[in-house]
């Protein structure tokens, strides 16, 4: 049955930090003692969630992807593992009172001392990304460790999906152990010194099912040098897993990463990493059937667009040698996969700068992709949007994603739907031509939900705004218009929306300011500082709700008469044909 969000019966509130709303309930979720900020990532039928806390939000990385100082922390109590410090170097002694050195040689750390040694780093410890929340069959919200068993917060972990029997999915980097490792010697240095290399396990990257709270890694089809590499995006209620891997690795790289990789110089394992992580694997989307034993079975093995949409590879050379690969984002239970993969034209080139030349080559680039029964099919025209992806599809098997192309002398991103049974691609405007449209999820009811780009008001500034499309209505609405004039929340994002309506989301909230260590901070009178942080909330459907009119509001949508444009893009003769053939 189809379900309106304004024609169900208001849910029990789950938390007492809520807001009355027109439309929707706002109910925060998000808030949890590891982490400043949490993202919204997805929700089931009855309102489980999945999503994640920002350990670090620091652009600035080294050469090993280590950040660079600690001001984009966002982890109270980081574990810094002292043993690692070298306290009497000049670097620390020289940023350290005395006090502060025998405090932190006993392990006494205040939050001053914890933000000068995150800084600097003197250790270059490894700093994760991400930590994975879920709010399980139980109800109880928690840090789940994917594969950080000793929570040193040294990997990043993402659950990206979960489905209506509450099985969760994700994918995590692997984690770091400190070691000595000793290069071998040369005419040059006869006598090397033994050094401590933070040494990462094998895979760089494994996907992830947590089912139960029991936590399976799925390992890749194609292992060698390195352990190859795995990500879980989705999961159907059928118990497919989407996603993708290491399905191999060209002779001519395989023979590079031997002959670098010999343990002479750096440990094999941190050598692999490297050479992993550089993209030394052929990458292909998969999807995988879990077990009802929790196992997951080996994959099937996706293709791509390849050349002109034939699905094969154009076999160039040099500067038009082309690297194909696929990935699938999610995948209905009726076993119908979406996602990106490489297409070429091998009969059109474009102008490029490769090292210090500009060149012409074929032309290639990454387009949503729908696989379905041994083929890889293409939604949108490679001639009119430079790249797009498919995100998400529903058991209607409508599809969603985006196309990027120019538009008012600017690079912009718009969201379409692609009705399979029809062959039909629609895109549509957003809240104006140069709004970009990011689609993350649709529901059974053909609701679709993502973010899209505002212009604050008297100013030319965007913002990201959650926002809910009806395809059935036509209407494309953002989501602060529906959840009170009042709200103290600004919902940035919508992530997903379940068969009930209920919506997953990340707002910005204005909260306590807390140093490194979890203490809220104050100011010289005493008063708490506030900063805003971004938050996992639940938006409730309120019954027979109506918007609230902020007659306030300073939203500008700049939108030329209807509630949305759209372009039409019809695929569907191909598309039919390509179904035909396949019978």
């Amino acid at each position: 049955m189809k379900l309106s969000r304004i024609s169900l019966a208001i849910l029990p509130l789950l938390s007492l930090c809520s807001v009355q709303a027109a439309v929707y309930n706002v109910v925060e979720i998000g808030e949890v003692s590891e982490v400043k900020s949490t993202y919204a990532a997805a929700i089931n039928d009855s309102a489980h969630a999945v999503f994640n806390g920002a350990i670090s939000t620091n652009s600035a990385l080294n050469a090993q992807g280590v950040p660079q100082n600690g001001n984009g922390l966002g982890a109270f109590n980081f574990p810094i593992d002292l043993s690692a410090i070298d306290f009497e170097s000049e670097s620390i002694t020289a940023v350290l009172t005395d006090e502060q050195l025998a405090d932190a040689i006993n392990g006494n750390i205040d939050a001053t001392v914890q933000n000068i040694l995150l800084s600097l780093n003197p250790a270059a410890q490894r700093i994760g990304f991400s930590l994975s929340y879920i709010n399980g069959i139980d109800g109880v919200l928690q840090n789940l460790p994917l594969r950080d068993l000793t929570q040193q917060r040294s990997n990043s972990e993402y659950l990206y999906d979960i489905n209506n029997a509450g099985v969760a999915v994700g994918t995590a980097t692997t984690t770091f152990t400190l070691q000595s490792f000793t290069p071998d010697a040369t005419d040059t240095t006869p006598e090397p010194e033994t050094v401590d290399v933070w040494v990462p396990e094998l895979s760089h990257q494994l996907g992830v099912v947590v089912r139960d709270n029991q936590v399976t890694t799925i390992p890749a089809p194609y292992q060698e040098l390195g352990g190859g590499f795995t990500v879980a995006r989705a999961i159907s209620d059928s118990g497919l897993i989407a996603g993708y891997g290491s399905s191999g690795m060209a002779d001519a790289v395989k023979e590079a990463v031997e002959e670098a990789c010999t343990g002479a110089t750096s440990p094999v394992a941190f050598c692999l990493y490297n050479r992993a992580i550089a993209g030394s694997y052929q990458q292909r989307a998969m999807v995988w059937q879990l077990q009802a034993d929790g196992s997951v079975a080996a994959p099937e093995i996706l293709g791509f667009l390849g050349d002109k949409n034939t699905g094969t590879a154009f076999e160039g050379e040099g500067v038009n040698a082309v690297t194909y690969f696929s990935v699938a984002n999610d995948v209905n239970n009726n076993g119908i996969a979406v996602g990106r993969s490489l297409y070429s034209d091998s009969d059109r080139t474009e102008r490029v700068r490769v090292g210090n030349q500009v060149v012409d080559r074929i032309v290639r680039a990454q387009h949503a992709s729908l696989y379905v029964e041994d083929q890889v099919l293409p939604l949108v025209d490679p001639l009119e949007w430079s790249i797009s992806d498919a995100v998400a599809i529903n058991n209607n098997d409508i599809i969603i994603g985006y196309g990027q192309k120019v538009i008012n002398s600017a690079v912009r991103n718009k969201m379409f739907y692609h009705d399979y049974s029809s062959g039909q691609t629609r895109f549509v405007d957003g809240f104006f031509s140069s709004s970009n449209t990011f689609p993350r999820a649709i529901n059974d009811s053909n609701q679709i939900v993502g973010q899209a780009e505002v212009i604050l008001g008297g100013t030319t500034t965007r913002r990201g705004h959650g926002f809910i499309y009806d395809i059935t209505a036509n209407s494309f609405t953002d989501l602060n218009a529906l959840i009170g004039c009042n709200s103290p929340y600004t919902v940035v994002d919508a992530a997903d929306i379940n068969n009930n309506g209920d919506i997953l989301a990340t707002a910005l909230i204005m909260k306590e300011r807390k140093d490194l260590l979890g203490e809220v901070v104050v100011d010289a009178q005493g008063n708490p500082v506030k900063e805003e942080l971004a938050v996992t909330v639940k938006l409730q459907p309120v019954a027979n709700g109506e918007p609230e009119d902020c007659a306030s509001e300073q939203t500008e949508y700049e939108r030329k008469g209807g509630t949305a444009g759209f372009g039409w893009l019809t695929l569907g003769a191909a598309l039919v044909w390509w179904r035909r053939r396949k019978v």
